[in-house]
């Protein structure tokens, strides 16, 4: 109960926090308080349940009126909030609350307290206790069932597990149809079957989790990060009675009540399905159908009115008939006018864009050296720490909506490239299919521009090297026309681009033949196949017979690969001999912001990007060793690595006078590794980079600059740079 207590307080504290400013058309924060408040209905609250309850739902109610602009005064929402922390400080301390809540609730709406039982249209009312008796808490089986359900356990565990592993993947790719097909199959097994088993509790959760997927399925609704979670607690819960079950079942105890109330995640998973749902364009009509306020029946008879009377709105024939209540009406016509507001556009220069960036930059920047300054002060402060802390969740927010404003889909460049397979393979005397998936996926539009001279240059390798005329291919027992496809998606920070083919692959050995003509290896190397597909990208590199007007030269992988390192990416070789070849390309989503590491090496700072890291730690003398020919070595997870000074790099000054006694960053360049030392971890973050200008463009070793918060600057590190410096040195 204590938990339950705090819980509620902190949900309280953040309401406060929420009201203090709020305003009736910030409909965003109107909705956190929706959230936080049906959050704490299904709680607890000593002696003061019906009460606080009756408060909970009479705000609700009231905040529905403010979003519906029936209300105005935000007034009665922070007066009730503050009666709601006094009925949970009252609680937690087990004294008496001497407020009189009838002038509140009276503001709220509710004119008689005392004798007003139920808060809120008597229907939804009635709906709730419905649903409370659909869900029987009692659980019990026949002796004979035993064996059955041990098997519907076992299934049921393996699906969930398989659920769990393809959110991952769909959250990468929202819209794919294959991933949602895999999600929505295991419940609909585990609905059925649990269905014949009695297992109401279990039934109910994965039936309505069901229909959310199959909305998602059928594409009323687009999976976002909330359909995501609420499916995730319907897995957990669901674990959950598995689990309860088969305690059951080994204590040979064939009934039980089962404690899990499942019912604030129906709830959630109903919410969820209304903000997923995808209402740009629809009628007023539909809206209304979708929000279950209307039928199809009685929308056709208010239709054949409209006919008779023409100069009437819909809506306003649905609230004259008493067919759906003027809320409805008014909740689906701001509803279906913020949607149409969504969808206009405006063009824009794209210099303003740009410019817009680098000044929302510059304010992040600022905030970060006011915060820095007024440390101390906010330690002091209350009021001006919160102050601090909503202005940087303002700044943030600004940040994010102004990089998103110069994000655009990939589909124009993947599109450019249909004409070039068409007009490639026609050359060649080949028959090539392109398609595409994650066309939608956004990405900056400044890395757009510079993707498609790679992509041009991996397409015309595809159509050139990899792809077999096509009478081969029938040899082969291969379709005759081959097929290459490109892909799109989000993974982590970055975006993914796939070019897959399904030609003939690469020739490991042949590669390797020409790299030891060209002198590229040595014949004692021993080399991964990941490293032997990387051959290919070094300048001048071919293994082209003969030269084409497609490819031969050897330019076009040295191309790609300067241009995607460039821009902050790589590209990765994966091909099976006979079957086909992908270059997967990982960009950053935008070039002006960069996550990262930013350590202390001397008095310097330097950021150190975040994806070449892969480990830090403080070495023991035994750790430390110098190999003849290789220099000063380190040991991690049982191996050496070289040691990289950056001191002696940069020529400055660090602490730490032995590697023991300061702190090895283990970063990573490919296939290859070294450990960078430093004196002091200063902690991630993500840093707004900044040109070092034309006079420093060339120092190796280093992509750019930061402004730090404390107004110094921090040198981003570029690793493949440092690797190159600490080679050329010995």
């Amino acid at each position: 109960m204590k938990n339950e207590i705090e819980k509620i307080k902190r949900d309280i504290d953040e309401m406060v926090r929420l009201v203090k400013d709020l305003d009736v058309e910030d409909i965003p924060v109107l909705g956190e308080l929706l959230n936080i408040l049906s959050g704490m209905e299904g709680n607890e609250l000593n002696g003061s349940d019906i009460p606080f309850k009756r408060l909970i739902s009479a705000i609700k109610t009231y905040m529905g009126k403010l979003i519906l602009e029936e209300e105005k005064d935000p007034g009665p929402v922070i007066r009730g909030t503050e009666l709601l922390r006094g009925m949970v400080l009252s609680a937690d301390s087990g004294s008496d609350l001497s407020i009189d809540m009838a002038d509140i609730m009276a503001s709220l709406g509710v004119k008689d307290f005392s004798t007003s039982m139920v808060l809120g249209p008597p229907e939804e009312a009635s709906k709730e206790a419905d649903v409370d008796q659909e869900i029987p808490t009692h659980v019990s089986f026949d002796k004979e069932d035993v064996a059955i359900l041990k098997d519907f356990i076992a299934e049921s565990r393996e699906n969930l597990e398989s659920i769990e592993i393809r959110l991952i993947d769909l959250e990468q790719n929202p819209r794919d149809k294959d991933i949602i097909n895999a999600i929505f199959r295991p419940f609909h097994t585990i609905k059925g079957v649990s269905g014949f088993l009695d297992l109401k509790r279990i039934n109910i959760l994965a039936h309505k989790t069901e229909n959310l997927l199959d909305s998602a399925r059928t594409g009323d609704i687009v999976i976002n990060d909330m359909v995501t979670d609420v499916v995730l607690e319907s897995v957990d819960s669901m674990g959950k009675m598995l689990n309860s079950i088969d305690a059951a079942i080994q204590s040979e105890q064939f009934s039980f009540e089962e404690m899990l109330d499942i019912h604030p995640l129906l709830g959630r998973i109903d919410r969820a399905l209304i903000q997923a749902s995808e209402t740009k364009g629809k009628p007023l009509g539909e809206i209304l159908i979708e929000a279950g306020t209307l039928d199809a029946e009685n929308l056709e008879n208010a239709l054949t009115i409209q006919k008779t009377t023409p100069q009437k709105k819909l809506g306003e024939i649905l609230i004259n008939e008493n067919i759906v209540e003027s809320r409805s009406v008014i909740s689906a016509i701001r509803q279906q006018k913020a949607t149409q507001q969504g969808a206009q556009q405006v063009k824009v220069d794209t210099g303003k864009l740009d410019n817009l960036v680098d000044l929302t930059g510059e304010l992040v920047i600022a905030q970060a050296m006011v915060r820095q300054n007024l440390q101390r002060i906010a330690a002091q402060d209350q009021k001006f720490y919160q102050n601090m802390n909503q202005l940087g969740q303002i700044v943030s927010s600004l940040q994010k909506t102004a990089m998103s404003m110069r994000m655009i889909p990939i589909g124009s460049t993947f599109q450019r490239m249909v004409r070039l397979v068409r007009d490639l393979s026609k050359n060649a005397g080949k028959l090539i299919d392109l398609t595409m998936t994650g066309e939608e996926t956004e990405i900056d539009r400044n890395v757009v521009d510079a993707l498609y001279e790679p992509m041009v240059h991996m397409i015309r390798n595809s159509v050139d090297h990899g792809m077999e005329p096509p009478d081969e291919r029938e040899k082969k027992g291969k379709s005759r026309a081959g097929l290459i496809h490109l892909r799109a998606y989000h993974k982590g920070g970055n975006i993914v681009i796939e070019i897959e083919d399904n030609g003939k692959g690469l020739n490991k050995d042949r590669i390797l033949e020409k790299a030891l003509a060209q002198g590229l290896i040595d014949r004692n190397d021993v080399l991964s196949d990941a490293e032997i597909f990387e051959l290919i990208m070094r300048p001048g590199f071919s293994t082209a017979e003969k030269v084409t007007d497609i490819s031969g030269r050897g330019v076009g992988m040295d191309v790609v690969k300067k241009t995607i390192e460039g821009l902050r990416g790589r590209v990765e070789i994966q091909s099976e001999e006979g079957q086909g070849t992908t270059f997967i390309i990982s960009l950053p989503l935008t070039l002006a912001i960069i996550e990262g590491m930013l350590v202390r090496v001397g008095n310097e700072r330097y950021i150190v990007p975040t994806l070449a890291i892969l480990e830090s730690f403080r070495p023991s003398l035994e750790d430390y060793f110098t190999v003849e020919g290789r220099g000063e070595m380190t040991k991690f997870r049982d191996s050496l690595v070289p040691l990289l000074r950056l001191d002696r790099i940069f020529n400055i000054s660090m602490t730490a006078a032995h590697p023991w006694e300061g702190i090895i960053v283990v970063v990573e360049n490919k296939y290859e590794k070294k450990g960078l030392l430093i004196d002091e971890l200063l902690g991630k973050d993500a840093f707004v980079i900044k040109s070092l200008g034309e006079s420093l463009k060339g120092i190796k070793g280093l992509a750019g600059g930061s402004i730090l918060g404390d107004g110094r600057i921090g040198l981003i590190l570029d690793v493949e740079g440092l690797f190159k410096v600490c080679d050329e040195n010995g």
